[in-house]
């Protein structure tokens, strides 16, 4: 009874000292994350990268190299182009980067070789292991090698079609149409579907990739391992393929790779004598895919504008499919959530929490994704909702030297209900009330100006969607709390000039906004006994006040929880 009654209790009756469990959603949503990344960056300085160092090769056309105007921009080619590993392996160890070869093949018996030179390390405890895929596919399929768009969701609806057809870049081997890939799981993957096929294979190992087009109707794709014969994995008919240039393919997660496309003196293992590398074909008979623009100012970035299941997606691909020429980068969070999947033969379900740190962990990928964007010539889509003015601007900004301009989506509101109905229905998630209700007070349509060449409204006109989006506004800061920063802001600024109104000893006279009138003399700077400190002293008294300002605005502890493990090394 004794150590009951020294228990010191609180109001209601529970222990002090006693942390309570947060009562929170297991699973949060795509909506959710993409708004905390936009919130928190959304007033970040990010300038322009570094531009990538000239490789080996970039102008010379006659040697077959990786390509990296198609590759994954989160693929880190090699200085020699001769081989690569993922850019962020180390904070996002689910991700799968891929990359093709600069030239393909429509004839002949053509081979490469592909070695995993190396495992990269991942933290302890994480359930990531290393991986490869290689094998061959068309230019415009996916860099995933093999796989198909993306994954249709368990609850399907036309509408999740939309994402079906995301980057026609270079993406994962084998996981697409016209892209054939060997897994280092022991299976081979083509348009999605997997198979057992040969054997495992990892570090060290060296795959053969072999092209056999001299058959009467098929195209035959063998593989060996260690210069021993696997065997032949797919059969293709001339006819589907229509004379499309077959390309070499890696795809990595969490290791190092280097090809041989017949650039080495002598290969790692020994090939069948009809058959020549790559390298070796005549520059008249290979397919060069198209060159990368020269200058950033051949190059321009999209950036969508719109509240969540507005149709900014939809709007992209279409775009894309438009103007396939062009090859759009679309950045967005499902992109991302693609390549940080890893499938096989059995359909994995993930549970809740799973899936919302997956979802987590892609936004955040997207965040890093964006930032290094304006390093590449290339043309991006930055499929995010960016209502926030200052996001737009920082975005904006760093691709200097880009065409730059804006998408702005604004549906009347019967259509954008219905599209949220079936956003919520293809992704089996709701955005929640409170992201909403932020967004649509932050919400700005943005105007012409130094950093951004063209404003373009992809459905209602700037007129017809501006009292909308007012309106959006009007409601939106009825329903939320009042703002708690500017209150603080107001209570500091008072109780500031409250104390200032009390400082300046021996001078006779008002004191105005806390300025500090006393003679300047000897005794304010060497620190007489009635003034420790003199000089330092004087301007310490300020910086006390601007710290207690500003430190009361800003509560770290209301991202520390979220960002955590993000920023854990």
């Amino acid at each position: 009874d004794e150590d009951d009654k020294s228990k010191p209790a609180g109001s209601d009756g529970e222990r002090r000292g006693v942390k309570r469990q947060r009562d929170e959603k297991d699973e949060h949503g795509r909506a959710y994350y993409e708004f905390r990344e936009e919130a928190y960056n959304s007033r970040s300085k990010s300038p322009p990268p570094p531009e990538e160092e000239p490789r080996e090769g970039e102008d010379d056309e006659t040697v077959v190299i990786l390509d990296t105007y198609t590759s994954d921009l989160h693929f880190k080619a090699s200085k020699d182009r001769y081989g690569g590993q993922p850019l962020f392996f180390e904070k996002f160890p689910s991700l799968w980067s891929g990359a093709r070869s600069t030239h393909g093949v429509t004839k002949g018996k053509i081979c490469f070789e592909a070695k995993v030179t190396q495992y990269l390390p991942v933290k302890e405890g994480s359930p990531e292991i290393p991986l490869f895929r290689v094998g061959w596919s068309v230019d415009f399929s996916h860099s995933q090698l093999g796989k198909r768009r993306f994954p249709v969701p368990k609850h399907h609806h036309p509408a999740a079609a939309v994402v079906n057809v995301v980057t026609r870049l270079c993406g994962a081997v084998g996981e697409d149409e016209f892209s054939y890939g060997y897994d280092g799981r022991g299976l081979k993957v083509e348009n999605g579907q997997f198979e057992e096929f040969g054997q495992t294979f990892g570090e060290n190992d060296v795959i053969g990739c072999f092209a056999n087009f001299e058959g009467e109707e098929l195209v035959e794709l063998s593989f060996s391992k260690n210069g021993e014969e696997v065997g032949t994995a797919f059969q293709i008919r001339k006819e589907s393929l229509a004379d499309r240039a077959l390309l070499p393919h890696v795809l990595c997660k969490n290791c190092v790779v280097e090809l041989n496309f017949g650039q080495k003196e002598e290969p790692f293992f020994p090939v069948p004598e009809d058959y020549v590398f790559i390298h070796a074909v005549p520059v008249e008979d290979r397919v060069r895919t198209p060159l990368p623009p020269k200058t950033t100012e051949e190059c321009e970035v999209l950036l969508m504008v719109g509240l969540p299941g507005s149709g900014k997606t939809q709007w992209a691909q279409k775009h894309t499919q438009e103007n396939r020429e062009k090859r759009y980068n679309i950045l967005g969070t499902e992109t991302v959530l693609h390549q940080m999947r890893t499938k096989g033969p059995e359909v994995e379900e993930l549970d809740a929490k799973s899936r919302d740190l997956l979802i987590q962990q892609a936004a955040q990928c997207l965040s890093k994704l964006v930032q290094i964007a304006p390093r590449a010539k290339r043309n991006f889509i930055l499929d995010q909702c960016n209502v926030y003015n200052s996001g737009q601007r920082r975005k904006l900004l760093a691709f200097k030297g880009f065409a730059r301009k804006v998408i702005v989506i604004v549906p009347n509101e019967e259509d954008w209900k219905k599209r949220l109905e079936l956003r919520k229905e293809a992704e089996g998630e709701d955005v929640p009330e409170s992201v909403m209700l932020e967004m649509k007070a932050n919400y700005s349509l943005p105007e012409k100006n130094d950093y951004l060449d063209e404003v373009i409204y992809g459905e209602l006109t700037k007129e017809e969607a501006q009292p909308l989006v007012t309106k959006y506004k009007e409601e939106a800061r009825k329903l939320l709390p009042p703002s708690e920063k500017r209150a603080n802001r107001r209570n500091n600024r008072n109780k500031r000039n409250r104390q200032n109104r009390n400082r300046g000893q021996g001078y006779v006279g008002g004191q105005r906004r806390g300025y500090d009138n006393r003679v300047y003399g000897q005794q304010q700077y060497w620190g007489q006994p009635g003034n420790r400190g003199g000089y330092r002293n004087f301007y310490d008294r300020y910086r006390g006040d601007y710290d207690r300002f500003y430190g009361r605005d800003y509560d770290y502890n209301r991202y520390r929880d979220y960002y955590r493990q993000y920023n854990r090394e």
